[in-house]
């Protein structure tokens, strides 16, 4: 008994300690939030896309794909220059004596030269200049 009435007294100071609190807190006027109006933002009833400065990108062709191919492949910094007259697109890199951290680097120079990621699923299949040229064009949707 002696337990309990002393814990009955606790409760109860407790709770008078946290009512004056409360009643203190509740007298306390916050702030006013100043009112932003609100604008309407026009929304462009067009369809018509508009490119700014630019122009639309221009629909890519066989010889211009098979050009930026071989050009993003000898313009790798690492590119042999006694290899250049052996570069087509028939050509095989193992045969040119490229490694796989070469075709790893050459495909890094395709990447930067289209603009696009090539997965590395697809980078693995891709053995020569051909392969890489029939890729872009397969990607790219070029069929003239």
């Amino acid at each position: 008994r002696m337990l309990g009435s002393t814990a009955r007294r606790m409760v109860v100071s407790c709770s008078r300690v946290a009512a004056r609190s409360f009643s203190i807190r509740s007298s306390v006027e916050l702030p006013r939030l100043a009112v932003v109006p609100v604008f309407k933002v026009q929304t462009r009833l067009s369809s018509v896309e508009v490119f700014g400065p630019f122009d639309p990108p221009k629909q890519l062709t066989f010889k211009e794909v098979e050009e930026r191919v071989l050009k993003a492949i000898r313009a790798w910094d690492r590119f042999p220059a006694d290899k250049a007259g052996l570069l087509k697109l028939d050509a095989v890199f193992t045969e040119l004596g490229f490694d796989s951290l070469d075709h790893v680097e050459i495909m890094m120079a395709i990447e930067d030269e289209f603009a696009f990621e090539v997965p590395l699923t697809e980078a693995e299949k891709l053995k020569t200049p051909k392969d890489i040229f029939k890729f872009i064009c397969e990607r790219e949707d070029v069929f003239e």
